[in-house]
């Protein structure tokens, strides 16, 4: 594995954040596998990080359940069958187009301009085509606009807390063959509806989205035949 030099404080950030978020990013990347145990020592020489960093960002991972530490076995990548992916979609599906629908009411020109710009870096990411990581990045991005400016902190709480596992399967989704150029198209007609002020056209785009990135998923995790069922 290829050493990382450890980050210092940037931006607001602490070594600790940088680097649970080294190490969410190669989960995420397929860097470590589902079900892959994790050696301490290892983490440390590949994230060019002390021991105690790596124990913090462990434990961060785990509470996002990204990874799973057993006694006696100590940490492993955590794995996400489709089942309990069906369920973080359908949970998506009843809530994010609520906030978009909320967003879509209030949205600023600043928040506008922020999320087209999260789309450029998108398009951009899809046109270099060297990984997932500026197409994940880029979307929760566009996504913590919405967020940060729906009003509701309760559907925000809920759907922060399952980011990590919605970005896992935003992997899985986008690994799929023409997936990153049919979600562009969709997150853009998301983004026209919420310009235009119009809430009902941005809750139904919203969630079209995440029924069309739920079929794709179960295709990448399931088979091509699964999809269509």
């Amino acid at each position: 594995m290829a050493i990382k030099a450890e980050p210092s404080r940037k931006n607001g950030l602490t070594v600790r954040d940088r680097i649970t978020g080294l190490l969410r990013d190669d989960i995420l990347m397929g860097v470590f596998v589902p079900g892959q145990r994790l050696s301490e020592a290892e983490l440390c020489a590949h994230l060019g990080s002390s021991r105690p960093s790596v124990r913090e960002a462990l434990r961060q991972l785990e509470a996002e359940r990204l990874i799973e530490i057993q006694p006696y076995r100590g940490p492993s990548v955590a794995r996400l069958d489709w089942e309990d992916a069906a369920q973080i979609y359908d949970v998506r599906a009843l809530i994010e187009p609520e906030a978009v629908r909320l967003f879509a009411a209030a949205a600023t020109p600043a928040q506008l301009a922020a999320m087209r710009e999260a789309l450029a870096q998108f398009a951009a990411g899809i046109e270099n085509g060297l990984d997932q990581a500026p197409l994940i990045r880029s979307t929760t991005a566009f996504y913590d606009v919405i967020l940060e400016g729906c009003g509701n902190a309760i559907l925000v709480e809920i759907l922060r807390g399952l980011r990590a596992r919605i970005n896992l399967l935003r992997t899985r989704s986008m690994s799929h063959a023409g997936r990153p150029r049919q979600s562009l198209a969709e997150m853009t007609r998301i983004w026209t509806a919420i310009s235009e002020g119009n809430t009902e056209a941005a809750q139904q785009a919203a969630r079209e989205h995440i029924l069309n990135a739920r079929a794709n998923a179960r295709a990448a995790m399931c088979g091509p035949q699964a999809a269509r069922r």
